[in-house]
């Protein structure tokens, strides 16, 4: 018959034994999660860096904010923003509009971010896109509509 003690070592060990498996898991795992870290492409380490960046441009007033340019469109153009891209062409800001049209036709408003200037309207049928100052609640936005786009071709149809 085992003696008290001999039982507390096998119980003793029995613990040692899970906490050795547990912590052999925990080892795995944290190195399975830092291999993935590892090989994450390095933008994607500093998403939170980037989006922090540009609120602070935003709030600093070097950029506009994607609401006023969604609303500066709503007023001009009929339609859905069906996506928007921020992208950096150049070391210039330039957001990038795709919207739906009310007949099912497409536009691409390409926007100066740092000023909200429109520089490239491109879709078809775009005519029975654009709002008349009549039709528009709030009257033409200055910061689109008095602007002739620069840099591209406003109504050029897409192939």
């Amino acid at each position: 018959m085992p003696t008290p003690r001999k039982a507390q070592t096998g119980a003793s060990a029995s613990r040692v034994s899970q906490w050795r498996q547990r912590y052999g898991w925990l080892c795995l795992g944290l190195g399975g999660l830092l291999i993935g870290v590892l090989a994450m492409p390095p933008h994607a380490l500093c998403d939170s860096e980037r989006w922090r960046s540009l609120h602070d441009e935003v709030a600093a007033g070097r950029v506009i904010s994607l609401s006023e340019l969604l609303d500066s469109l709503e007023r001009d153009w009929l339609g859905q923003v069906v996506e928007v891209e921020l992208e950096d062409i150049h070391g210039e800001l330039i957001y990038e509009v795709e919207m739906l049209g009310p007949q099912g036709q497409m536009a691409k408003f390409t926007v100066r971010a740092a000023d909200g200037e429109l520089r490239e309207v491109r879709g078809v049928n775009l005519d029975a896109m654009r709002r008349h100052a009549a039709e528009s609640p709030a009257g033409p936005s200055p910061s689109l509509s008095e602007r002739q786009p620069t840099g591209g071709l406003e109504g050029a149809e897409d192939p």
